[in-house]
């Protein structure tokens, strides 16, 4: 049997955490995963539930649903956009967080690799202070602290892509996602992004900085050594995992066929 507890503010929430010995926060999560002992539900905290749009950046509080996502559109980055519209049916949308997607522990939810893609910063608070962290630098979360934005660039992209692979609209061990984003200048190739995530996530940062600077249309052999590459960080990224080697294989082929698509 679980107990739960709900917050009705920010100070409630950094109250409760303090004071309850072995609580979890909890959000609306997009797999089915078994309930801690001890959970606050923080989807009524009307702080972690705001959208403010900047002029370079989305801040959506984790508390903001999948379908709340989905009905800002176009303003989307488009790769974050598709990995939105992908993600479960409507029931799921409209239970499902932002924050509940991506904080889950096993397998990273649907939007984990776009955000990783477009740079995305979490900001995480205590009672004291805030602080944001990029995304590709998050482990855990700071102690005692609570993840109360999630901060996404805004940019326009030549080529933005999103790929989702295993069972439909399930969430498994052989689930994950592709985001490739890329810019050009005069046939040259000067800014790519690659991430994928699912039971392991990397962004794929040595390939990209092999590729800065190379003339498009690319060569195959250097699609190859790019591939070699990206493969050796996926193997250092899934070190003492088990995984399916099938994973591997969907990572590189969809990494390939967008070297492929660059033009």
């Amino acid at each position: 049997m679980s107990s739960i507890l709900y917050a009705k503010n920010l100070q409630d929430v950094f109250y409760q955490i303090k004071t309850v010995q072995g609580l979890q926060i909890t959000g609306g999560c997009t797999s089915v995963n078994p309930l801690p002992p001890k959970f606050l539900s923080i989807r009524n905290v009307a702080e972690l539930k705001a959208i403010d749009k900047h002029e370079r950046y989305f801040d959506f509080g984790p508390a903001v649903t999948i379908d709340e996502l989905e009905a800002i559109g176009e303003k989307l980055p488009p790769v974050l956009s598709q990995a939105v519209k992908s993600v479960g049916n409507a029931r799921i949308k409209n239970m499902g967080t932002l924050g509940g997607n991506i904080c889950q522990p096993e397998v990273k939810g649907t939007l984990y690799a776009p955000l990783l893609a477009l740079d995305a910063k979490l900001e995480y608070k205590n009672e004291f202070e805030s602080v944001f962290i990029p995304l590709t630098k998050v482990e855990t979360a700071p102690k005692d602290s609570v993840l109360t934005k999630i901060r996404v660039p805004i940019q326009n992209w030549e080529v933005e892509d999103f790929k989702r692979v295993g069972p439909y609209r399930t969430l498994t061990e052989d689930s994950a996602s592709f985001a490739f984003l890329a810019d050009t200048q005069s046939g040259i190739l000067t800014t790519i992004r690659i991430a994928f995530a699912g039971s392991v996530f990397f962004r794929s940062l040595e390939a990209e900085n092999a590729l800065l600077g190379s003339r498009l249309p690319l060569h195959s052999v250097t699609i190859l050594q790019i591939l070699e590459k990206a493969a050796d960080q996926f193997d250092l990224a899934a070190k003492d995992r088990e995984l399916n080697p099938v994973l591997r294989n969907r990572f590189l082929n969809l990494l390939k066929y967008s070297l492929e698509q660059l033009t």
